[in-house]
C-alpha cells in the first residue's frame, strides 16, 4: 500500500461518490479499531506522550502525512492513540523494506521509560542517512503514474528485482 494512501485525507472523492466515501469511512474506522486492539496498554504522563509526538512529526513529513496534532494527556492503562499507532505502523513498515527490522517495539511501549526507549531508536533511524534516502527514493517512485508503473521495466539491478518481488510478497 502507498504511504499516501494511508495518510489520505477522508474527505477525498474516491470513485463511487458518496457510496464509495461511505466504504473509506468505514475502512477507516475497522482499521482504526484494529490499530486500537493491537496497540499495548500504556500508563505514561503526557510529557512522554508529547515527546513522542515530537518524535514522530520528525518522520510525517517523509512520508508525506501531515503532523500528528492531538491533545495529549496522561494514560492510565489505556492504548496509544490511534494517529500515534499509525505513524508507528508506517515507520515501522518501511524500515522493516529497508533493514528487514522492526524500527520500534509495540510491545516495550507500556509506560514512560518503554516510550523514551523507543523515542530513542526513532532518533537513531532518522539519522540514519541510507533509510532517509530510501524513503524519498520510494516516494518518487510512487509518485509515478499508474500507466507508467503498469508498462514493465528492466530493473536497474538485481537488488531492486529482488526487493520488489519481497515487496510484493513473492519470494
Amino acid at each position: 500500500m502507498k504511504m499516501e494512501k494511508m495518510f489520505a485525507d477522508e474527505t477525498t472523492s474516491p470513485k463511487g461518490g458518496e457510496s464509495g466515501m461511505k466504504a473509506a469511512r468505514e475502512l477507516d474506522v475497522a482499521t482504526d479499531e484494529a490499530l486500537a486492539d493491537a496497540s499495548p496498554v500504556v500508563t505514561a504522563k503526557a510529557a512522554t506522550l508529547k515527546a513522542l509526538v515530537k518524535a514522530l512529526n520528525g518522520v510525517t513529513p517523509l512520508f508525506g502525512a501531515p503532523a500528528i496534532e492531538i491533545d495529549i494527556a496522561d494514560l492510565k492503562g489505556e492504548p496509544l492513540p490511534t494517529a500515534i499507532l499509525k505513524i508507528l505502523q508506517a515507520v515501522n513498515a518501511a524500515y522493516y523494506d529497508y533493514a528487514d527490522e522492526d524500527a520500534v517495539s509495540f510491545d516495550s511501549m507500556k509506560d514512560d521509560k518503554g516510550i523514551l526507549i523507543e523515542i530513542a531508536k526513532l532518533s537513531k533511524i532518522l539519522g540514519d542517512k541510507g533509510f532517509v534516502k530510501f524513503l524519498k527514493s520510494s516516494e518518487t517512485k510512487g509518485t509515478q503514474d499508474v500507466e507508467e508503473a503498469e508498462e514493465p521495466e528492466e530493473p536497474e539491478e538485481e537488488g531492486d528485482e529482488e526487493m520488489m518481488m519481497t515487496r510484493m510478497g513473492i519470494s
